[in-house]
């Protein structure tokens, strides 16, 4: 089962720059170990994804641009909206709350 999520390239760059960059703590448990290593794939996605838009060519007369669509399987939504809910007790600015909280609240829609 797929779940999609629709974000704008702004919304993109607000979850990468929240993502935990390596070298990683070692950890002996095995469900973070699992969670890691399905957040390890989704946040490859995203950083693709992001990096594709940010080398596209920009110029005064382009267009607005459009939405990114991401197919997500069941299961990395599920750590992705994990993720989100661990990193929302850390400090940030406001537009990066509101787009986490935006995508945390579709993705438990979608789950449900």
């Amino acid at each position: 089962m797929k779940l999609n999520l629709k974000l704008s390239p702004l919304q993109i760059n607000a979850l990468v720059h929240h993502f935990p960059k390596p070298p990683y703590a070692p950890e002996k448990n095995r469900e973070i170990k699992v969670a890691r290593a399905v957040l390890e794939k989704v946040i490859l996605k995203f950083e693709k994804k992001e990096l594709e838009i940010r080398r596209q060519k920009v110029d005064l007369f382009s267009k607005k641009p459009k939405k990114v669509s991401f197919g997500l399987e069941y299961y990395e939504a599920h750590y992705l909206e994990r993720f989100i809910g661990v990193v929302e007790a850390f400090p940030m600015n406001d537009y990066d709350r509101n787009v986490l909280r935006m995508i945390k609240s579709n993705l438990n829609q979608q789950l449900a």
